[in-house]
Parts: structure tokens; C-alpha cells; sequence
């Protein structure tokens, strides 16, 4: 809980389908509604969403009460994220550009489980991939019934839980008519000798709508961030949001696969060496320490199959190497590994000079897409080494770090 409220107002500058993410982990629960009617259905109202985290940023929402369930979209920039709560379940569609991704949270026994797919264009190639995964979890999906609930739930947010929860503080004047205000500050300790502050409030409309919803994030006297929601029209769903609200009632069913197409991509991007199956995609970096050890001291585990080396440059420094080593590659294939595993031998030994090995000319890589790929398949949580075992069905395994068993477990199928 306490991570989420660390990101969780900042999360809204960024791709919103990551909050979803963060369900299953830590349900946010929210405190008792105040008195209120409930907004008609079938309207779309539609907001101004301001971030203020030293610097300043907005975004367009739009949300519709439904006779079912709730909708709720974002637009910033060149992304575009719904959300559709409906009979249990949270569909989550998420756009950017040529990418988009679907999921579907839902609860099981002691468990929430995700299904989703993801669609992406990388060097030219399309990949779509999907998977289906349940994590533990004592608690169900939360209940989202207000347009609150929902908010707390998209931005990570723990909502009111001190005291009673929601207090009347007055009225306001709305160009849409008078507003009851209601606020609420809530503390929340992140470790010891700080606390997170929390101060919530909301007008409401007579109908039950809400004209605007702020949250200010503080550290002491310290204000951080302030997330704030204004209503700015309101009218009948649109065309348009119909069709994407019809779109994400349908559920994304429990599927896997992709394996075959990030093996094409990561071959036509990276370093490729025949052998059987399965086939391992690795992630490197030359200045990595971790990489260094899976190749000087592991490297048996990758002889004998598919194996494609791609290069995952985290270090700036280290792309003139990688190029180096692609003319390598270009010129003797055969040589790259045994000078691979020399060079990083002498990385691990301290040889401030351990690029000698290599080459002096230097050849273009596609960088870009190389992180595109990994970010792709690992999210927030891509690093190197990283190792990518396919499997001739099209599934596929992927394990972050340095974990010699989890890849040895994974190429014996």
C-alpha cells in the first residue's frame, strides 16, 4: 500500500494500464460514499485531469455511469487508456500509437487472475503476444461502484480511511450548479519518520456527480503532488465511446503465446546461432557485471540451442562496444561468443582496456529497438542479463537477472 501511494498520483502522467497492474497487490479500500444520488446512466461527463509535480501536466477523461458498470478513458498525448468495470471484472484497453494492450482482471478462489494481450510493431515486424497468469491474493478485486471508487482504484490511491471517512465542509458554486463539498486527509506511514499526507476532496453535484475531485500528496509541509479532476461538459454517450465501451465488454480470454514472434524479431535485430529447441533469446550489455558471470561462468547452459544474443544497451557508454562487436559478427559469426566470453572475463578481472578484444570498426545496431523489445516483454522491470526461452508452440518464459536455475530450468522445458 504504501508504494502505491508513493506513484500512485504521479502514475496519472504515465500509461494508466500500469495502475492495473498494481490490483491484484494491494486492493485500494475506500471509505463509506457520502449521501448523494446516483448520476443517470447513459450520460459521458468529461474532465480536465491536471498533474502538478514540478512541472505541470493535462490530460482529457471521460467517464460514463452504466447500467451495469462503469467507463472510464484517459487521453494523454499519444495515449489512450479505458477501463470498463463490469460483472466482477476490470477490462483494461490501452493504446499508444501502433501498441496497444488488453487485460481483464478477475478473481478466483484466493486468487486474482489476469488475462491479456498485447500488440506491438518492433523493427518493422508485428508482434502480438498473450498470456494468462494468478497471483495469491486474500482479498478480491475491490468494489468500484462511484466514480471515487474508480479514481482511487486507476491512480493507486489507499482513499479515506481515517475517522469516518468523508466529512461535509460547505458548498461551492459550479458553473453546472451548486456543489456539496466533502473532504477528508488521511495519513499513511511510508517508513519510520515519515508519513504521507494525504488530503482529499470532492464537490458534488446534485445528482450525484462529481464536479471535481483533488488530491494533494505531502511529506510534512512538503506538498509533492496534486492530482485534480474538474468537470468541464457533460452529454449523451457518444458514438464513438459506445463502440469502444462494446469493444471492452468482451473479455479477454485465457490464451499464451507470442514466442515465435519475438524469436523473428530478436533474430532480425540481433546475433543468431542454430541449434534445437528451445530456443533462448538472451539480453546483454557489455558493462554488466551479471552478463559478465552468465557468459564466463554459465555459458554451457545456451550450447546445443537456438540461441540469439540482442543487444540491451543500458549503459550510453557501452554502445560503441556493441558495435564493435556486431562487426564481429558480421565478418566471423563463429568468433563472437569465444571473444564474448574473453572480453567479459576481463570486464570481471577489472581490465579497464577489456574492449581491445574487439574489432575497431564499427557497425550499426537497432538500439532502440533492442530496449523496445525488452520493454515489451518485461515492463518496468527490464534489466540485463535477461533471457527469453521459447518454446516450439509459441510459449515462452522469461526470467530478469541473474538466475542461472530459473534459465536452466526453463531450456529443460
Amino acid at each position: 500500500m504504501n508504494k502505491n501511494v508513493i506513484v500512485g498520483i504521479v502514475i496519472a502522467a504515465v500509461v494508466v494500464a500500469i495502475a492495473a497492474v498494481a490490483l491484484y497487490k494491494n486492493p485500494p479500500k475506500s471509505a463509506p460514499a457520502p449521501p448523494g444520488g446516483t448520476p443517470p446512466a447513459g450520460t459521458l461527463y468529461i474532465y480536465r485531469v491536471r498533474v502538478e509535480s514540478g512541472h505541470a501536466i493535462e490530460m482529457t477523461a471521460y467517464y460514463a455511469p452504466l447500467a451495469n458498470g462503469l467507463f472510464y478513458g484517459q487521453v494523454a498525448n499519444q495515449t489512450r487508456t479505458y477501463f470498463l468495470v463490469k460483472d466482477g471484472m476490470i477490462n483494461v484497453l490501452a493504446q499508444s500509437g501502433d501498441n496497444s494492450q488488453r487485460a481483464t482482471y478477475y478473481n478466483k478462489l484466493l486468487e486474482i487472475c489476469v488475462n491479456s494481450t498485447t500488440a506491438a510493431t518492433v523493427a518493422g515486424e508485428k508482434i502480438t503476444i498473450g498470456s494468462s497468469r494468478c497471483t495469491p491474493s486474500p482479498n478480491p478485486l475491490p468494489a468500484v461502484k462511484t466514480f471515487d471508487d474508480l479514481l482511487m482504484l486507476i491512480q493507486g490511491l489507499p482513499g479515506p480511511v481515517n475517522g469516518t471517512g468523508w466529512v461535509k465542509s460547505g458548498v461551492a458554486q459550479t458553473p453546472f450548479g451548486q456543489a456539496t463539498v466533502y473532504t477528508n486527509k488521511t495519513e499513511v506511514p511510508i517508513v519510520v519518520g515519515l508519513t504521507a499526507v494525504l488530503s482529499y476532496e470532492k464537490q458534488v453535484l446534485p445528482d450525484g456527480s462529481l464536479y471535481s475531485f483533488k488530491v494533494q500528496l505531502a511529506y510534512g509541509t512538503q506538498v509533492a503532488a496534486t492530482l485534480t479532476y474538474t468537470l468541464v461538459n457533460k452529454s449523451q454517450i457518444t458514438p464513438e465511446v459506445r463502440t469502444i465501451i462494446e469493444d471492452l465488454s468482451v473479455p479477454v480470454a485465457a490464451a499464451g503465446g507470442g514466442g515465435l514472434d519475438i524469436l523473428k524479431v530478436a533474430e532480425k535485430i540481433g546475433m543468431s546461432y542454430n541449434g534445437t529447441w528451445p530456443a533462448a533469446v538472451v539480453f546483454f550489455d557489455l558493462e554488466c557485471p551479471y552478463c559478465a558471470r552468465l557468459f564466463v561462468h554459465n555459458y554451457t547452459l545456451f550450447q546445443g540451442h537456438k540461441l540469439v544474443l540482442v543487444d540491451l544497451v543500458v549503459h550510453p557508454e557501452a554502445l560503441p562496444a556493441h558495435e564493435r562487436l556486431r562487426c564481429l559478427y558480421k565478418n566471423s559469426p563463429a568468433e563472437v561468443i569465444p571473444t564474448l566470453r574473453q572480453l567479459y572475463a576481463r570486464f570481471l578481472a577489472g581490465d579497464s582496456n577489456y574492449t581491445s578484444v574487439l574489432p575497431q570498426d564499427r557497425c550499426p545496431i537497432d538500439a532502440n529497438a533492442g530496449m523496445q523489445l525488452a520493454t515489451l516483454l518485461a515492463g518496468q522491470n527490464v534489466g540485463t542479463p535477461m533471457v527469453v526461452v521459447v518454446y516450439p508452440n509459441g510459449t515462452f518464459t522469461t526470467i530478469v537477472g541473474y538466475d542461472p536455475k530459473a534459465i536452466a530450468a526453463a531450456l529443460k522445458g
